[in-house]
């Protein structure tokens, strides 16, 4: 009986180990995230594709058809996942998206932030933690009119350099962004392509989680009470995880 009881608690022991590696080197994983986004006067697309472990786990969203109902204020979206570098989707859905539907996520959003302590500080430590390897945005466009395609041209210009700036200010811009605008003074249309490849460290999502855990806010008695610890989490929270080139 001894013997088996030691035999139970080593098993145990190295499940526990076992588990504690594994978590170890999950943290330590880092995911790739590539965003495809395309649009022109006859089609849109929009694809994400995450991969980890240097691409053997490969995941991919792709919305190739994105339109909107004239009939009915509402937008059509067709979804599908793929898993690997298979060609046959493993699901695929189309639905509509009404003008209430966005409100209520926009609804839901707000009451997720209200709900958590030091939400935007959360956010804004794990932004630094992300690194983009490629950006670029190619824009080509007529109005139709000289003038207004000029004025259009260098507004557009103005709204794609403050985007580069704030994110080349929240997260770390590993190289050097590509952009370019096309005017069209003749004609009258509109296409664009963004591609964005980013990654972080699955550790460094893993504590932003704990900490909106730990921040969390709730309602007792009609007052309001939050989960707190160590305040040195806050100081040195991502500390051990520094490194995400």
């Amino acid at each position: 009986m001894v013997e088996k009881g030691c035999e139970g608690m080593m098993l145990f022991l190295l499940i526990v180990l076992v588990i504690i590696v594994l978590l170890f080197l999950l943290s330590f994983t880092k995911l790739k995230i590539k965003v495809d986004l395309s649009h022109n006067n006859e089609s849109n697309h929009f694809k994400i594709t995450i991969k980890a472990l240097f691409g053997l786990i490969s995941y991919t969203i792709d919305v190739p058809l994105l339109k909107i109902d004239t009939g009915h204020p509402s937008l059509i979206v067709k979804n599908e996942q793929k898993v690997g570098k298979s060609h046959v989707p493993i699901s695929e859905n189309k639905k509509r998206i009404t003008v209430n539907d966005i409100l209520k996520k926009i609804e839901q959003v707000k009451e997720f932030i209200d709900h958590v302590i030091h939400f935007h500080e959360i956010v804004k430590k794990f932004l630094k933690k992300i690194s983009i390897h490629k950006f670029e945005w190619h824009t080509s466009f007529g109005l139709g009119d000289a003038a207004q395609t000029g004025i259009a041209s260098g507004l557009l210009w103005s709204a794609k350099g403050t985007i580069v700036g704030l994110l080349s200010k929240a997260m770390n811009l590993m190289t050097m962004p590509q952009l370019s605008i096309t005017p069209s003074f003749q004609d009258r249309f509109a296409t664009t392509r963004l591609i964005c490849i980013f990654s972080f460290r699955i550790g460094h999502a893993m504590v932003g989680a704990f900490r909106v855990v730990k921040y969390w806010k709730s309602v007792k008695g009609g007052q309001r009470h939050v989960r707190t610890s160590n305040s040195r989490f806050d100081e040195y929270s991502y500390g051990k995880l520094e490194a995400n080139d």
